[in-house]
């Protein structure tokens, strides 16, 4: 073996233990991280990672044994602490914490239909509900102040995982198709509900006048259907398209701290996993971050600037857990 395959073996296997975190020296090809470090290391499933902001209060979803899903809380990322935040037998998931309210939002399937509830972060089990439809509302976010509520209503969107009923007795997840859903804001003081327009995954800017959200559109084939990444104001008007289809299937915004750029899944044509990608929000400084044949998806950025995301990386196939990386300059 050559000195310098010597010393890749080397820096692709050395891990840093340190409080309950292991921090990776071990990146794929293309990759450029100023650290990679793995967040949870659970003997279930965990992925849809949100907060961890100052490396405090990150919430993510395990996939239990009994095939339910429930959210769980970090309250120091670096530790191996957990708190779980909802129980059961049923379907809670794509989990959101608000710093301001200390309220964690997530969707929950109650055998009929999806709807959106919240439940505090620090206090007891009890849970609120924001939705009452009969049809399925999903992917809530925050306003920064804690006041407002964005989510989708509709057709189950397409992501990496979604609910089907499996022997009528538990909800497994696999890939779906999607229609063309609503964006809903709710205000939590005044009780106001107002319909924005169409599109999937909304998330709130930091300084509450935009929402960055994705919209589905055929393949320049029209063959198979892709996502395109856009914003849009508070109000629903001024919508701007950043992505186009023929870059591939976006998905699963969320904004820079600074509001300034958005971070996206993204799987590229003739590719089959996905990877976390950045951009500006005037469409420019288009900037691939993974390259792991592992799928690497569902980001977060958090406010100390660290990107927090889901990856199977290192693992079986579909064995997910969280991981963080600040982006090198």
């Amino acid at each position: 073996m050559s000195t310098k395959n010597f010393l890749m073996v080397i820096a692709s296997t050395l891990i840093i233990a340190s409080c309950g975190t292991s921090e990776y020296l071990m990146v794929s090809e293309g990759e450029s991280f100023d650290a990679l470090s793995k967040i949870t290391d659970n003997e279930y499933p965990s992925f849809d990672c949100h907060g961890g902001n100052n490396g405090q209060n990150l919430v993510y979803t395990v996939r239990e044994k009994d095939g339910s899903y429930n959210i769980y809380m970090k309250d120091n990322v670096l530790s191996r602490a957990t708190i779980q935040k909802t129980y059961g037998t049923g379907i809670n998931v794509a989990p959101a914490i608000c710093d301001a309210n200390g309220k964690i939002a997530f969707q929950f399937y109650d055998k009929n239909n999806f709807d959106i509830y919240y439940v505090d972060a620090r206090k007891g089990k009890a849970i609120t509900q924001v939705t009452y439809t009969d049809e399925n509302e999903y992917n809530p976010s925050w306003s920064d102040d804690g006041t407002m509520i964005i989510f989708e209503k509709g057709a189950p969107p397409r992501s990496f995982i979604q609910a089907k009923d499996k022997n009528n007795k538990s909800i497994q997840y696999s890939l779906v198709q999607v229609t063309r859903n609503q964006l809903w804001l709710k205000n939590l003081q005044t009780g106001e509900l107002k319909m924005l327009g169409e599109g999937s995954f909304p998330a709130i800017s930091p300084d509450g006048k935009w929402i960055a959200y994705i919209k589905y559109d055929l393949n320049k084939q029209k063959t198979a259907e892709v996502g395109t990444l856009w914003i849009m104001t508070i109000d629903g008007d001024s919508p701007r398209q950043l992505t186009t289809p023929d870059l591939g299937y976006a998905t699963r915004p969320n904004w820079s701290p600074d509001g300034a750029k958005l971070v996206f899944q993204l799987t590229k044509k003739n590719k089959q996993d996905f990877d976390i990608y950045t951009i500006d929000i005037n469409g420019e400084n288009l900037r691939q971050h993974t390259t792991n044949p592992a799928n690497d998806f569902s980001p977060y950025w958090s406010k100390d600037n660290y990107i927090y995301f889901s990856s199977d990386r290192g693992a079986k196939k579909g064995m997910f857990q969280i991981w963080r990386f600040k982006i090198e300059e």
